[in-house]
């Protein structure tokens, strides 16, 4: 007989255990505003991943047309000075797409190995008398392009990597611009 009563106690204590946990559950799925798991701060999060992503592989592009353009500099130029601004240049550019590989790995982020193409065939077909001028105007439009993306980069994230990258790649485009500007002021 007490083994009766002990057994109906607990499934009485069990029952009574479950219709409080169940009645005291709100099922509404209210989640609290400051925890990390909100959906919407996920979901902002996951937007500024894809803008980061996208940036960061317009750079890529950008970055590579400039070391594609350096090519056809070294094959059509006859000016040393021209050539000499170019070969500096490209050094920046390498050690930007070793940046931008690096940071793109550590991320997670499939970089394009792609290039304006049109940027390139539309200097191939310059006649020489006009292609250094052409080649520091595009040069001079590519970097202004590269340093508003790394500039809106910076706007949009708070990743400390990218920041970094940011910092250091626009110190080495700014200096690049300036030299342009110089040259294009001088008759080269």
């Amino acid at each position: 007989m007490i083994i009766k009563n002990i057994e109906k106690y607990l499934t009485l204590s069990l029952i009574i255990t479950m219709y409080v946990s169940i009645t005291s559950c709100d099922f509404d799925n209210e989640e609290n505003e400051s925890s990390p798991y909100n959906n919407e701060a996920v979901n902002e999060r996951v937007k500024v991943n894809i803008e980061e992503a996208k940036t960061i592989s317009d750079i890529a592009i950008l970055n590579e047309t400039l070391l594609a353009l350096d090519v056809v500099l070294q094959e059509k130029e006859e000016l040393y000075d021209i050539k000499n601004i170019s070969n500096q240049f490209k050094q920046d550019y390498l050690a930007i797409k070793k940046s931008l590989n690096d940071l793109a790995e550590k991320k997670l982020i499939l970089l394009p190995t792609e290039m304006n193409e049109n940027e390139i065939e539309m200097l191939l077909k310059m006649n020489e008398a006009s292609f250094s001028e052409a080649y520091l105007n595009k040069i001079e439009a590519l970097l202004e392009s590269e340093i508003t993306q790394l500039e809106y980069l910076s706007t949009i994230t708070n990743d400390i990597d990218f920041k970094v990258l940011t910092i250091k790649a626009l110190v080495k485009l700014n200096y690049n611009l300036s030299k342009i500007h110089k040259t294009l002021k001088t008759d080269y």
